[in-house]
Parts: structure tokens; sequence; C-alpha cells
């Protein structure tokens, strides 16, 4: 009923209470007091038709009068039955979302004021949002077309238009995207029954006995739902000749499809049931395509020699390593072999959390993979780093437990494998994981399958009448481990005093401004040649880092580092800026650890890399770094924070 959700908020909360001051609605949606009044004109133009008006009283605030109450009765009605169809338009991002959906799914040219209009915006905003979309597009081979008196249109492959509406218009957020559909999901794919679709896909898969996580099963669904409502609109992808299917499973491909058409009344092309099937396999367990075992595993052993050379981390007889391994990689090239990426939504979190492993794993997969097909994405090696950063904990903690447990964890064996490792490190001698299950084999666990299970740890939220449940995040941080037990303070007891000989004082600085990254990192590298920590050509090694992904771990933080061990001692070069430096396109940073790590000590490195953990998760940290304008202070900050 109103045009954008704001109107839908203000009208809701005044409605709601007997009276809202101005300073309340423009605290509450964080809005000046002038759009206050200009929304309630507005609303005030929808419902005096509808039986009600919202007035002032002075110095008192804004209230709803309602003046034919059968009218603001139906008026309401028709309110809660439209609402949750109504696109949310809030934000820039939100309304990009849009105008690339309703481009995408346009054969005929739409011109700026209907699409300004559509958005609720003037045609110089619409400009900028224009600009942003032509990047997006370019990204998918896709053209946006101008022409004069008739607008604007979007051509390209039908495949890489669903590339590019699930990427960009669809949300990624690991929890909610498994456990349901999210509103842009039944916005994208409105008049499609997506829990009649679910139900139809999982029973297929458990007639064929075809295994997936709940990640993976999830993209089944958005990529169907996709076709479907593609197909609706008379966007087809063509007969790809590059695609064939394997003939073990053209009579399953032909029964999901059968059962698909009967319940959409749509026809499915031999096209689109290889779509459908190169989703399935970069989403299942079906039968490997990929018909190299002996090159994947020499590749592993060369990875893992590689590590064990440049890091000194011997993870070379470490048979689940080598498994793991084996199997991820024969996944990505499966995936590969269809030309799809797969996105990897726990990528920042990775970053962020494991910086060693996915340091480890970029710098010698880009030294070993570094050919077609094998040449792997951030995504990819994302997930790859999960599996090396498990090995290493490994490495240094033994394995018993006591306590019987049921892991649930739905995005696949690699975050399972790693958050069941860290479980047993942080844990050893507290739980004994006894089984592990994704979310739907969970849900349909009887009471007497969970008799002997003491207790529930979970990465999906989920609610048990037979058992406690515990929630964390695959990274198990902190608070996590807090909430499983109270002897975290134990595990990481005087962390900092064990790594206070690696900062230095002559290794400091603190800078009002700097001219670039480059410039800065010339400087901190001089500052360890002077002191014989690395030699003239360590620069060279730090911007051959930098050139293959970015080292800030936030917009605050950035860890430059060599892709070798080859400094004489190991030591950590600081780097203070009053004003952000540009760091990686658009990001920016005030804080640069510059790292030198001799060879042999890994285990230096793993109580370095808990203290860069600690700042990145501590902003009330990092501005305490930020104001400290010498190395005493900074050193201070360090030891109050840091246990």
């Amino acid at each position: 009923m109103f045009p954008y959700n704001r109107l839908n908020e203000i009208f809701d909360y005044v409605r709601q209470n007997d009276i809202v001051s101005v300073n309340r609605l423009s605290s509450l949606l964080n809005i000046t007091d002038r759009t206050i009044r200009s929304d309630i004109q507005t609303i005030n133009e929808i419902i005096k038709e509808n039986g009600a008006q919202l007035k002032l009283k002075r110095k008192a605030g804004y209230y709803i009068e309602i003046n034919d109450q059968e009218k603001y009765n139906t008026f309401l009605s028709s309110i809660k039955q439209t609402k949750s169809n109504n696109p949310e338009l809030d934000t820039s991002q939100d309304r990009i979302k849009y105008l690339l959906n309703l481009l995408l799914y346009s054969d005929e040219y739409i011109t700026l004021d209907d699409l300004a209009d559509n958005i609720y915006v003037s045609r110089n905003t619409l400009q900028n949002y224009i600009k942003t979309l032509k990047n997006i597009f370019s990204k998918y081979n896709l053209e946006y077309i101008s022409k004069n008196n008739a607008g604007v249109k979007v051509i390209g492959n039908e495949d890489d238009k669903r590339k590019c509406l699930v990427e960009n218009v669809l949300s990624f957020n690991f929890q909610n995207y498994v456990t349901g559909f999210t509103k842009d999901e039944y916005t994208l794919f409105d008049g499609i029954d997506l829990d009649l679709l679910k139900q139809i896909i999982s029973n297929k898969l458990k007639k064929a006995q075809i295994k997936t996580n709940d990640f993976n099963f999830k993209n089944l669904v958005i990529h169907f739902a996709l076709m479907i409502s593609r197909i609706q609109f008379d966007c087809y992808i063509n007969t790809n000749n590059t695609i064939s299917i394997d003939d073990n499973y053209i009579d399953f491909i032909n029964d999901i499809v059968l059962e698909i058409e009967n319940n959409f009344n749509i026809t499915i092309s031999e096209g689109e049931k290889k779509y459908l099937y190169s989703h399935l396999v970069a989403n299942t367990q079906l039968n490997d395509l990929i018909d190299n075992d002996s090159k994947i595993k020499e590749l592993v052993a060369e990875l893992l020699n590689n590590i064990y050379l440049d890091y000194n981390f011997d993870l070379r007889n470490d048979e689940i390593l080598s498994h793991d391994l084996f199997l991820h990689f024969k996944s990505i090239l499966n995936t590969k072999s269809f030309a799809l990426n797969k996105r990897n939504p726990l990528l920042n979190t990775i970053k962020t959390n494991f910086p060693l492993a996915f340091d480890i794993t970029i710098t010698c997969t880009a030294k070993i993979f570094n050919k077609q097909p094998y040449i792997l994405t951030e995504d990819e090696v994302g997930y790859v780093s999960l599996h090396i950063g498990a090995a290493i904990e490994r490495c240094f903690s033994g394995s018993l437990q006591n306590k019987s447990v049921i892991l649930v964890c739905g995005s696949g064996q690699a975050t399972t494998r790693m958050l069941e490792t860290r479980l047993n490190v942080f844990f050893k001698d507290k739980i004994t994981i006894v089984r592990k299950a994704s979310y739907n084999e969970f849900i349909n666990y009887t009471k007497r399958e969970l008799l002997n299970i003491d207790f529930v740890i979970s990465t999906i939220p989920l609610k048990s009448d037979f058992i406690p449940t515990i929630i964390v995040d695959f990274a198990l941080n902190n608070q996590d481990i807090e909430a499983i037990s109270k002897f975290l303070t134990s595990i990481s007891l005087n962390k900092m005093k064990k790594s206070n000989k690696f900062f230095d004082k002559n290794l400091f600085i603190h800078l009002d401004k700097v001219d670039s990254k480059e410039a800065l990192l010339k400087q901190m590298c001089h500052l360890m040649e002077n002191q014989d920590i690395v030699d003239t050509d360590y620069f060279d090694y730090v911007m051959e880092r930098e050139n293959l992904a970015k080292t800030n771990m936030n917009e605050v933080f950035a860890l430059p580092h060599p892709m070798r061990l080859c400094a004489k001692d190991t030591k950590v070069a600081v780097a203070i800026i009053d004003k952000p430096l540009s760091w990686y396109q658009q990001d920016t940073v005030q804080i640069v650890f510059l790292l030198a790590i001799k060879q042999g000590d890994q285990q230096d490195i793993e109580h370095l890399y808990d203290i860069f953990i600690e700042i990145v998760n501590n902003s009330k940290l990092q501005q305490s770094i930020i104001h400290s304008y010498n190395y005493d202070s900074f050193i201070n900050n360090l030891l109050e924070n840091i246990e």
C-alpha cells in the first residue's frame, strides 16, 4: 500500500501508540524532522481515502485519527496481505537489486522514467544506480543497451543472466540461507511454490540415494526455482553440446524433470535438462565426472610438500588431510567442468578467524595449482584452507574426549571437519563427537536415536525437545567456547607475554598520513633491513603476495607478508596511520603489521596469529592502537587487552 518500507514503519509505529513525538520517530528511523514531515504527508495522501489521518498535536507528537472504522479495517487487512509481497526499497542495495531483477526479466526496452518511478527516485539519482548496474552486468558478459526514445534493456546469454541473478539478487547469509526461504527469494520466485519444489527435490534425491549437504541442497532448490521462473517468462537455455548427461543418471534426470513439469506446468528442454544436471553434479555426490585421480593425488602431495618447505608444517603423513583434499579437489573440478563458480558464504569468516591457514593455502596453492583447470578461485581457496587449518591444529593437539555430542553443520565436509577439529582441540578431555549430521538429518531424529547423546553443538539454529543444544558459529569464536565451557581463559593464558618478543621499538612508526601502500611497505621493509632482519629483496616478496589477494583483514587492520619464510628472525613491524590509507580497491586501513617470519618458527606464528585475530575481533582495541602515539603506549594497549 505504501511505496516504500519506511512509510510502513512510521504508520505502524504511530497507530500502535497513543502519541509519538517527532524526535522519537527521527531517532528510531535515523532521519531528519523534515523527512518525517514529508513522509507523514505522503502517508496521509494514501490513508485519507481509507478512513484515517495522522494528526500532529503541538508539543506532543503524531497520533492517528480514525473517521471511518469500516474503511480503515479494510485498509489494514489489505496492508497485511500485500506487505509481504512488496519489495523493500529502503537502501541503495535494495533498489539496485530491484532494478537488476526488472531489467533481466524484461525483453522489452524500459524507459529511464519508468525505472526511476519503480524505485521512487529522481532521474539524477537513477544515473548513479545505472553506473553500478553496468559494472555488475559487465562481469557476466551482459550488455546494457540504451536506445533513444525507447529506453534501456540488457542482452546476453541466458546462462549468464541466471548467474547474475543468483549472485546479486539473493542473499547468502549462511544460517538464514539453509533453514528457510528469505523475502528476496519469495519475491524473485513469486508464484512458485518453493516448499513443494524443495519436497520434490528432497524425495528424488532420497529415492536415488544421492547425498548432499544443507547448503548445497538449498543451492539446488534455488537453481531449480530459477529455471522454472525463467521458463515461465519464455527465457530458455539453448542446448549445450559441451555437456552430456552421464548414462547412469539419464533416468534420474528424466524422473525429476517429469515431476517438475507436471507440478509447475512447464516444458523442460534438453538444454534445461543439462542445466539441471550441471547443478546436480556441482551440489551433490553424483559419480565423479573427472577421471584424473592420479593427477589430483600428485598435486595434493606437491601442495603438502610445499607447505612443509615454506612453512615447516609437516602435514605430509596426515591421511585425513590427504583424503579430504583429494575428495575436495575432485568436487572442485567437477564444478569447473560446467564453468560454474560456487560462492563460499563463509569466505570472510574464514579469512578473519583462520588467517594463518588461509595465507598458507593461498600462497602454496598459487604455486602448485597454477594451470587450468586447476587454478583456484578465492572462494575455493577458502574451503581448502579449512582442511589445512584443521590439519595444522591436529599437529599440536590430541583427540581424547568423553562427552557424547552430535555435531550439526549444514555447509559441507570442509566446515564440519574444521569445527570438529577445533572442538577436539579446545575440549579434548571433555567431549566425543559420536555423530555428524546435517540440519535435515537431525530434525528427523527420534527420541530413541538421541538417548545416549549428552548434547548437540550446531551451526544452525534448531530446537529439540529431547536434548540440550548449543548454537555456535562454525569458526567457534570465543563466545561460543565460553558457552560450552568455562575453561577458555586457561587456553589463552599469557598469550601476549609469549609473543611480546616479536615487537620492537625500532620497528614501530606512527604517521600522520602516507602517500600510498607501496610507499609505506617500502619504508617498513627498510626498517627491517636496517635491523638485519630481512634482505633487500624483501619488499619484492611482499608485493608479490599483495598482488595475489588482499591482505587487509577488515576496514582498519592489514597484515602484509611475503609468500615465503625468508627472514633471519621472526619480527613484526608496526605502522599506525592517523588518516586512513587506501589499501585494496575501496578498502582503507590505519593499522599495518608487516610480518617477517624465520624458517622453523611455526609455533611462534601460531601465537602471533592468535593476537592478530583478537585485534580483528576487538574494535575497541583497534581504536586504542590507532591512538598509540609511541611504542610503549602500543605495547601497553596490547598487554591490557589481550590475555
